[in-house]
């Protein structure tokens, strides 16, 4: 035992020995170049890690060991480091690190937070959003210790770059595809809102570009038409369309099994077997006919799933049996009351034979669906178009029709009044300026639209807000007479849109650090007059709300919340307000 006490003892000196001491007097300093270098047990890039440090780290050359260097760490960590990775500085004097600058990285774009400590148990003292500029006090393999402004505390070193990166934003512009899972048209507004008035309808499958994305609403164009749409009724892959489904019998008896042929016929698709009393039979691909069916009249509803939209409805087919079959009917045509179509016209359509049932759907010549029963009145979006009808049999009812197309869309007769003016309450607008249209004559009324000089349309209605994307831009007005109004008249062009006065955010407060529940907690932005989008977070990283106040729930017991503000229209920059206590209960 002693001997092999002796042998152990002997060997230690002899590593020790190939580790030749700087002077004990003078310690030689390092600074790590080159990204993140390793701190290892031994001499040996085969050894076990201790940690790493980011470039610009300072560290204290104890000795040397071939190509390796024995140093003392800021944090207090001995180990070995490559010395082609280090930069010798000179002798030490008591410091023990040199501050570095990096900046804030997330791939997903969203506020990093800083810790109180180099833990995610720690409370967060700030979030900073991507590309803040920080000082690194201490930077270690998990966690480095950064001071930004007059705040000092730890962050995640992956969400550190030594560059200043800045996430990949999409194109501004891209094709879509309108998707809807129940197969209807989807509607075009001129606002991000439902409140807005629809433009146009476009059936799934239309191909539309994406001029602005937002996570409930995109600005899109389509056929020369800019207006907006739900962002759920869009899609970046182009929809398979179910366009046809098809019985393989028209009649049939009881026993006998109906299958349907769709067109495409590659297409996922799901199925609802139909009686011409409504009543649901069944949701196989095929549908066996049984004796309760005889009398009646069956077809099926084919819809579109799993990268499929669109939704058909085959022919009827009749069901033979001892019972009676009744009175079926095959529509032969449908007509309108008048091919002369001008706006205010109500246009009736007539199918035939007599006693057959339809439902009725209205067109324009482009495809943009219009409406639905047996009348429609004709409005002025549809000028320069020509409308037409189709019918399909319904109940006791097969087959399909489509009427003959009316002739051009006119404004008609003149009325009594004619537009004589359109003008703005404001020809030098700002950011956030209101313009206001006045029309004359007085009893004149009108649809008014904006329009930017570059010809993108901003929007229908008496006033219009201008935003940030116009500046630069002049901004005008078109009026087109409406009722017993006639005639379209232009507002003069106001000058070019500037940004007026322009913020920066500076801070964003709340009223209550220590909140309780049913309290309702105000978020202010500085200085007075920037505007912001603001957003409720809690400590777990849940998107609480959005806009200035927020009410605390019972489901927040227990979280500390915070804010994040980022400027909109005339206000730049974002900030993070100070994170509250942990919210109690009242």
């Amino acid at each position: 035992m002693k001997r092999f006490l002796s042998l152990v003892l002997a060997m230690l000196i002899a590593i020790t020995m190939l580790i030749i001491p700087a002077s004990a007097e003078n310690y030689a300093t390092a600074v790590v170049k080159g990204g993140w270098l390793r701190l290892r047990a031994e001499a040996s890039a085969s050894s076990e890690t201790i940690s790493a440090y980011f470039t610009g780290t300072q560290v204290t050359i104890i000795g040397t060991s071939g190509e390796w260097y024995y140093v003392l760490t800021p944090d207090g960590h001995y180990g070995f480091m490559n010395s082609n990775y280090l930069t010798v500085t000179g002798s030490s004097s008591g410091s023990t690190t040199t501050e570095s600058t990096a900046y804030i990285y997330a791939a997903n774009g969203k506020p990093v937070r800083m810790r109180s400590g180099p833990s995610t148990d720690y409370g967060v003292i700030a979030s900073y959003s991507v590309g803040t500029q920080v000082k690194v006090l201490i930077s270690g393999a998990d966690w480095s210790k950064i001071r930004v402004g007059t705040r000092t505390g730890y962050i995640m070193s992956k969400f550190l770059s030594v560059t200043n990166i800045t996430p990949s934003t999409p194109s501004s512009s891209y094709t879509a595809y309108v998707t809807a899972s129940n197969g209807k048209p989807v509607r075009m507004r001129t606002g991000a809102g439902t409140n807005y008035s629809v433009i146009s309808t476009y059936s799934v499958g239309t191909q539309v570009t994406v001029l602005e994305y937002g996570r409930t609403w995109c600005r899109i164009r389509v056929n020369g038409y800019t207006g907006y749409m739900m962002t759920k009724f869009l899609t970046t892959t182009q929809p398979t369309v179910i366009s046809s489904a098809a019985l393989n019998k028209n009649t049939v008896w009881p026993g006998e099994t109906l299958t349907v042929t769709t067109n495409p016929a590659n297409a996922n698709v799901s199925y609802e077997w139909l009686n011409d009393a409504g009543a649901r039979l069944g949701t196989g691909s095929t549908y066996t006919v049984k004796t309760s069916d005889t009398g009646r009249r069956i077809r099926v509803r084919v819809t579109g799933k799993n990268g499929t939209t669109g939704s058909v409805v085959s022919g009827w087919a009749a069901v033979q049996g001892n019972g009676t079959v009744g009175t079926f009917y095959q529509l032969k045509a449908l007509t309108l009351n008048t091919t002369n179509a001008v706006v205010g016209t109500t246009l009736t359509a007539t199918i035939a034979p007599s006693g057959a049932t339809a439902n009725i759907y209205w067109y324009l010549d482009n495809g943009t669906y219009l409406g639905y029963g047996s009348s429609y009145t004709v409005q002025p979006n549809a000028l320069g178009r020509r409308i037409f009808a189709y019918a399909e049999g319904t109940n006791s009812t097969t087959g399909t029709a489509t009427s003959a197309y009316t002739d051009t869309v006119t404004a008609g007769a003149t009325p009594s009044i004619v537009l004589s003016s359109v003008t703005l309450y404001n020809y030098s607008p700002t950011v956030g300026t209101v313009l206001t249209a006045t029309i004359a004559p007085a009893n004149a009324t009108a649809t008014i639209l904006w329009y930017r000089d570059d010809n993108v349309y901003l929007g229908t209605g008496m006033t219009y807000t201008v935003t940030a994307t116009d500046v630069g831009h002049r901004i005008y007005a078109w009026a087109q007479g409406t009722g017993s109004t006639s005639g379209n008249v232009t507002s003069p062009y106001t000058q070019q849109v500037t940004a007026g006065t322009s913020y920066r955010i500076d801070s964003v407060t709340l009223n209550n650090l220590n909140p309780i529940v049913g309290q309702t907690l105000v978020a202010s932005v500085a200085p007075y007059g920037a505007t912001a989008t603001i957003t409720w977070y809690r400590d777990d990283s849940k998107i609480l709300s959005y806009g200035a106040t927020y009410t605390v729930q019972a489901d927040d017991i227990g979280y500390s919340i915070y804010v994040w503000a980022e400027g909109t229209g005339n206000t730049t920059g974002s900030a993070t307000s100070r994170i509250t206590s942990e919210v109690k209960a009242n």
